[in-house]
């Protein structure tokens, strides 16, 4: 039985660095954005709960048509969020597709170069498998060859 561990492969590539780099500053741009967001939430909200605080008659408190409009600034607002933390999370897996398929297709063809020139019928990746033996000849280090990465 024949053994590699992709996550080796793909640390081993400069490629893959460069990927994760990209990935995650565009997360960071989605985080500030998303925090900037949740400030001016948490303020609406606050600015509604001091305003409910105030006495009746005091003439701060705000009459119930800017209260009406209050809530709903509140509420449109949090909607939101939460459409912009969906969007966000569609398009980070998006960007992660795209940044990393040409360095999967690249891993796989070598591993596919490696199993064909030593005549291997079956690899397997290693952190799926319950049990392999010592037996086993782990290809990671021929791929890494393959791909001229240490």
């Amino acid at each position: 039985m024949d053994i590699l561990t992709h996550k080796k492969l793909l640390g081993a590539l400069p490629e893959s660095e460069q990927a994760q780099k990209a990935l995650e500053a565009e997360g960071k741009a989605i985080q500030e954005q998303l925090e900037t967001m949740e400030v001016e939430y948490n303020n609406k909200v606050n600015d509604y709960v001091t305003n409910e605080k105030l006495p009746a008659g005091d003439a701060k408190k705000w009459s119930d048509i800017v209260k009406a409009d209050k809530e709903k600034e509140i509420q449109g607002l949090g909607q939101r969020i939460q459409e912009f933390q969906q969007t966000a999370q569609k398009k980070i897996s998006e960007k992660r597709n795209e940044l990393f398929k040409p360095i999967l297709e690249k891993v796989d063809k070598a591993i596919k170069e490696v199993a064909k020139e030593n005549k291997f019928t079956y690899i397997f990746e290693v952190n799926s498998l319950l049990y392999h033996s010592e037996e086993s000849i782990d290809i990671t280090s021929m791929v890494k060859t393959k791909l001229a990465v240490k």
